[in-house]
């Protein structure tokens, strides 16, 4: 019948339980300004272009020179600009 009741149940896949993004802090000279969505895989590059997206981000480091880029795939990006 068309019943729901007569429907099997839905199977259990582990590729679908997978996330493929990843939400992390993006912090300037140590203070947390704001948060991406990337790749889990993404490169250091592609961080800092989702980064400078982020209003706050661009504001603070706009005009300043970037001294060094702390970079941890899947947990933090820390830029640190004088």
């Amino acid at each position: 019948e068309d019943s729901l009741a007569y429907q099997p149940w839905v199977e259990y896949d582990e590729a679908l339980c997978i996330d493929n993004t990843v939400k992390m802090g993006v912090q300037v000279n140590g203070k947390t300004r704001g948060e991406i969505e990337i790749a889990k895989d993404a490169d250091q590059e592609g961080a800092m272009a989702e980064a400078m997206k982020v209003t706050s981000v661009f504001n603070q480091v706009d005009g300043k020179d970037v001294k060094k880029v702390i970079y941890v795939p899947g947990r933090i990006l820390n830029i640190i600009a004088k």
